[in-house]
């Protein structure tokens, strides 16, 4: 909890940040996804366009783990600097521990409707464009995590929704082997969304002769398949915009879900 204490701060201090974030993807990444006898697991959380590089830290009041058997717990250091943010958690016990940065709410912004397209509003001297037909306001909703596995697998963490828009494994995801593949299930609200558009990198991916990035849709009930040539540490994302609840202080939405996954031989 002292840790916790300490870092407030800090975490308010590189808010300023998040705003240059815009473009980029929120992730958390352990430094071991599974393990035997470890005792700590330490990661790291930031936004990015190459994963694992970080750019910018993550500005997020709801960093926590959700332990083994489905229970929250505060992580037992928070460590924030400005372009990556230090976690660490002790593993007392086996099973699988989820890692997130929460639901965090991010920048706020202005969409214009301008010949039938929304374009962004974004930044201190942008302009509505004279011809806008009309605008709205929209704040970013993002969500990051990750999995490690001390011992035997367990689901709880893993069945736990946690925002609006949730990447479900349906795989373990600290049971992802190269020759079998994953399968995810990408909900809004509870319900599949059909024919969502998922981003996947790797680790290393732009020093490929190809640079590996690679945008693929779910099914008609939600399921993403993913098949996989080479083992590594992967980063799957997904976007969608909704209206906001009511007695939000932005008429949209705009929610990022993020996966940090190891690939196995």
């Amino acid at each position: 909890m002292n840790g916790l204490k300490t870092c407030a701060s800090a975490l308010t201090a590189i808010i300023a940040f998040s705003g240059a974030a815009h473009a980029h993807t929120s992730y958390v990444v352990p430094n071991v996804f599974v393990t035997s006898e470890g005792q700590y697991v330490t990661a790291q959380s930031a936004f990015t366009e190459d994963p694992f590089v970080p750019e910018i830290a993550v500005a997020s009041d709801d960093f926590h783990v959700v332990l083994p058997d489905g229970v929250r717990d505060d992580f037992d250091v928070i460590t924030p600097l400005h372009q990556v943010v230090i976690l660490e958690e002790s593993l007392r016990d086996e099973g699988t521990y989820r890692l997130t940065t929460g639901v965090r709410y991010g920048r706020k912004s202005q969409k214009a409707l301008v010949d039938g397209k929304w374009v962004p509003v974004f930044g201190p001297d942008a302009q509505v464009p004279e011809n806008a037909t009309e605008v709205i306001s929209s704040q970013t909703v993002t969500v990051a995590d990750a999995y490690v596995t001390k011992g035997a697998s367990t689901w709880e963490p893993v069945n736990l929704a946690l925002g609006r828009l949730v990447l479900k494994p349906l795989s373990h995801p600290n049971e992802i082997y190269l020759e079998d593949g994953a399968e995810f299930e990408i909900l809004f609200d509870g319900k599949p969304l059909a024919n969502q558009s998922v981003e996947v990198k790797r680790e290393g991916g732009a020093y490929e002769d190809a640079k590996f990035e690679q945008h693929i849709e779910t099914d008609e009930n939600g399921i993403l398949s993913l098949s996989f040539d080479r083992a590594g540490k992967y980063l799957i994302m997904t976007r969608h915009a909704s209206p906001a609840p009511e007695g939000a202080e932005v008429d949209e939405h705009s929610h990022t879900t993020s996966l940090t996954f190891e690939v196995a031989k």
